[in-house]
Order: structure tokens, then sequence, then C-alpha cells
């Protein structure tokens, strides 16, 4: 695994340990919340809208480990018994068409962060801005697009060492 590779690794495990902080800020908030209106009759204001912008932060932060780790769901019952070229075409395919739609994604979420951030647009019961949380997606997305990347190039290096039968044309 090259220097980039561990970057990458790292970046993305340091994204999910941010997402698990996330989640564990959500439960701590609800139990807070609950308790608040069941014990004192003054429940914590805000509460849903923290929890649907801590969301963002969960499913955007938390991708690209899922693709480091393989915990995407995924189904192969024909892919596993394509020869290894083929699987590497596929691949290479899935990575491509995944790269340009995330940053198709990432583009339109920068563009619509300026409208949020121009707007001033903010929640309603805590005046929250709203464009970090683009922001943030766009950071997450960003590096579920490099673990997609990484991944292809693992797989490619994988097959080469295992067998040598990879042609030169799919290692370019």
């Amino acid at each position: 695994m090259g220097q980039a590779s561990r970057a990458v690794t790292a970046v993305n495990r340091a994204l999910h340990y941010v997402a698990g902080a996330l989640i564990i800020a959500v439960m701590a908030l609800t139990v807070y919340n609950i308790l608040g209106r069941w014990l004192f009759d003054n429940p914590f204001r805000g509460t849903v809208e923290l929890t649907q912008l801590a969301m963002l932060g969960i499913v955007y932060l938390g991708m690209a480990h899922a693709q480091d780790t393989g915990n995407h769901i995924a189904v192969d019952l024909l892919y596993s018994k394509l020869p290894t070229v083929a699987r590497l075409v596929l691949d290479w395919f899935g990575t491509l068409l995944s790269v340009v739609i995330l940053s198709l994604l990432a583009w339109q979420l920068y563009e619509y962060s300026a409208v949020l951030q121009e707007g001033n647009r903010v929640t309603a019961s805590r005046g929250i801005s709203l464009y970090p949380a683009a922001y943030l997606g766009i950071v997450g997305i960003a590096a579920f697009a490099l673990a997609f990347v990484r991944a292809s190039i693992d797989r490619v290096r994988a097959a080469r060492d295992a067998n040598g039968d990879v042609p030169e044309q799919v290692l370019r």
C-alpha cells in the first residue's frame, strides 16, 4: 500500500470517527430531550433540527469508510464467475461512473451551499446556518470518490500480484 493509499485510509477512518461521534451526540441529545421533557417539562429546543443536521454528517462522513472496508451492499452472483480481466474492466467502469456521479453531486451541493450562504438560510428554532452542513457533505463525497478510486487501483494491483495475467491496457 502506497503513501497516498495510506493517507486516504487515514482520512476516511478519521471521518468515520467523526460520524461515530455524531451518532453518540444524537443519542445523548435524544436522551437529554426525553428526560428534560418528562422530568422537568422543559425539552431541549431544536432537537429535531440538530438531529437532522447530524444525520447529514453521519451519512456523508461514513460512506468513504464503508467503501474502504467493503461494507456496502453488493450482489456478485455473476461478477465472481467472470474472468479477472472482465472484473477489472467492470470495476474501472463502475469507478468511473461513480466518480462522475459523485463529482456532479459535489458540484451541485457546492452550488446549493452558495445559495444557502447568500440567502443566510438558518434552521427554524435555533438559527443554525445551513451552509456548513453542505460543505461537510462535499468533504464526505470527495472522500467517498477517493475511496472508490483507491479500491479500484488496489484490485488491479492485487490481480497483478496474484497471477500476473492482467493485460497492460487494463493497468493504464
